[in-house]
């Protein structure tokens, strides 16, 4: 079985983690696709986190009853830093026999080899990295070859056809009171309404 792991802070889970899973387990042939919200990124500093409960909570919410997506709390139940070489560890006790695939965006992928036991990351899943429309493929390409020449990584190039978005600039338009309908799935607005996550979310963000 071909396990897609799909990490991040989710911070929070929009529209377009939603497209992108759904792309990626279709053209990457995945049984599964779980979502990893982290505790703690360790190379992104955001100053408005939400505790990893409302995090997990919200993206329950946007994958709704799509049986081929789940949520995993193994990163948040783990606390402090989330790194990725310690989480594909806990997650090959628990699925022996499948093959685990790391989903990364190319941006990231650039900077996987400073990242903590990027030999035991390559070692222990194959690389599934999202390309999007504009980038420089020749700089994504150098950077596949070498991985691959290092840590013999195994690296798959999936082109996305998603709409642009960013968490950032969500949290950006909740504060100043804009809508973000369209952006995040209706349950998660209620979400962040009921439970006021974000400065600024008591007025406008779920207007039409």
């Amino acid at each position: 079985m071909r396990i897609g792991i799909f990490g991040g802070s989710f911070n929070p889970p929009h529209l377009g983690h939603m497209l992108i899973a759904t792309e990626v387990k279709e053209k990457a042939e995945l049984d599964r696709l779980i979502f990893m919200p982290c505790a703690i990124q360790p190379h992104k500093a955001e100053r408005v986190v939400p505790d990893g409960t409302h995090r997990f909570n919200m993206v329950c919410r946007s994958i709704g009853n799509n049986s081929g997506f789940e949520v995993s709390e193994l990163e948040i139940k783990a606390g402090g830093k989330s790194y990725t070489a310690k989480t594909l560890e806990e997650l090959g006790k628990i699925f022996p026999d499948d093959r685990l695939c790391f989903i990364v965006g190319a941006d990231s992928l650039c900077e996987m080899d400073t990242w903590f036991c990027p030999e035991y990351i390559f070692r222990s899943a194959e690389i599934i990295v999202t390309m999007r429309g504009g980038m420089d493929e020749r700089e994504l390409d150098n950077s596949i070859n070498f991985l691959r020449n290092k840590y013999n990584a195994d690296i798959r190039k999936v082109q996305m056809n998603v709409i642009e978005m960013s968490s950032s600039n969500i949290r950006q338009r909740i504060a100043e009171g804009k809508s973000i309908k369209y952006m995040v799935s209706d349950d998660v607005i209620e979400y962040i309404r009921e439970n006021s996550l974000y400065e600024g979310c008591s007025k406008g963000y779920a207007e039409v």
